[in-house]
């Protein structure tokens, strides 16, 4: 894919999970992540297994001028439908590029329209994760009705889920390009 200022999604390696299981079992990303426990290395690395050899990757590593910095994925996949659900998050916070966020969130929704063939993508945001509903909105999510509760650390929380199709994507894409630009 094209980058955009050095950035850019490669498919997740071997040599990458430890650092991935770090980014995600921390408490800044774990906190903001629908699952309740800690992923234990074993887990880890079955999962990684399980998905190595999807063509395209599902599992990808954002790097900014070479250096990884986050992580993209793509989970809920229907087939029937052309849809999966993608998340992303930032590992990295010192020496990471004001605009790391917003160009993570457009290049994992890109990639979902463009490589994966998606017509459609959903995501569920905690109520409370103002930075990534913000994000979401602006790249054009819609807020479905309702709010899913999930069981976190003991509490109930609240989540949005919000859906995308691959037209509204079409429309809004190259504006959002131009700004990260």
């Amino acid at each position: 894919m094209e980058t955009i200022h050095g950035y850019r999604l490669r498919p997740m390696r071997r040599e990458d999970l430890r650092r991935v299981l770090d980014w995600r079992n921390s408490e800044r990303v774990h906190s903001k992540m629908l699952t309740n426990h800690q992923i234990t290395w074993e887990e880890h690395v079955a999962w990684f297994e399980r998905h190595e050899t999807d063509t395209p990757s599902h599992a990808l590593v954002f790097e900014h001028d070479g250096r990884p910095i986050g992580y993209a994925g793509y989970t809920e996949f229907d087939e029937a439908q052309q849809s999966c659900s993608p998340g992303a998050y930032l590992g990295e916070t010192e020496a990471v590029p004001m605009d790391a966020g917003l160009t993570l969130f457009y290049e994992c929704l890109a990639y979902a329209f463009d490589e994966l063939g998606m017509e459609r993508v959903e995501t569920s945001v905690f109520a409370d994760n103002r930075k990534a509903i913000k994000i979401d909105e602006f790249l054009g999510y819609q807020r479905l009705p309702g709010e899913i509760s999930y069981e976190k650390q003991g509490e109930r929380k609240n989540a949005y889920r919000y859906a995308m199709t691959k037209e509204d994507w079409e429309k809004r894409q190259s504006g959002i390009r131009a700004i990260l630009e």
